[in-house]
């Protein structure tokens, strides 16, 4: 409804800057940003899932919280990831946007130790967080200490990113995967 609005009030060619298709000066400009986004946009999509069979199923509020801060973590970066909002921030306070993204896996590393019980769950599970963690230690590393116009220093940086993703979006595939054992074996619940 916006969007219309926005062309009714402004006309087609305001509009367009909202409808275009991303494209750039080579064949699949941004393509590591837009698989970024849709990684991070999936892991938020199996939590919100597991958010609601817990509801659902009114398992114990620790649980609920976990996975509904797992859907506001990971909706916010693939938001972030695409619309850049911390590189905002950061020009807007003067700061290494950097920064920013240590808070949120901060906050992440929190909901994973005290509400997400991390420290109890399958080694598949938790080697798939290290393997996240250490590949986003590397990004936040080479995005705050290498010169940024270093040779490999944006692709590994990117790269690195990509890959984190990926072994969260395994990392989640994995709690939904319990979630859905866990309701089968308790009598037939469907999901």
């Amino acid at each position: 409804l916006v969007l219309l609005g926005v062309e009714y009030r402004w006309g087609q060619d305001y509009v367009r800057n909202y409808f275009t298709d991303i494209a750039g000066p080579v064949r699949f400009w941004g393509v590591n940003t837009t698989l970024s986004n849709f990684v991070l946009w999936a892991i938020a999509l199996l939590f919100f899932v597991c958010w609601l069979w817990a509801r659902e199923n009114k398992d114990d509020l620790r649980k609920q919280l976990f996975y509904g801060l797992q859907v506001l973590i990971f909706a916010y970066l693939g938001a972030d990831e695409r619309f850049m909002f911390h590189e905002w921030l950061g020009d807007l306070l003067n700061f290494n946007d950097a920064w920013f993204l240590l808070a949120v896996g901060a906050v992440e590393l929190w909901a994973l130790f005290f509400l997400g019980d991390v420290l109890n769950q399958t080694r598949r599970v938790k080697g798939y967080l290290f393997a996240a963690a250490a590949l986003f230690g590397v990004m936040v590393f080479f995005d705050v200490f290498v010169p940024h116009r270093m040779v490999l220093r944006l692709s590994i940086e990117d790269l690195a990113k990509l890959w984190s993703d990926v072994f969260l979006l395994l990392f989640a595939w994995e709690i939904f995967k319990q979630q859905v054992r866990r309701l089968v074996a308790a009598g037939g619940a469907s999901p």
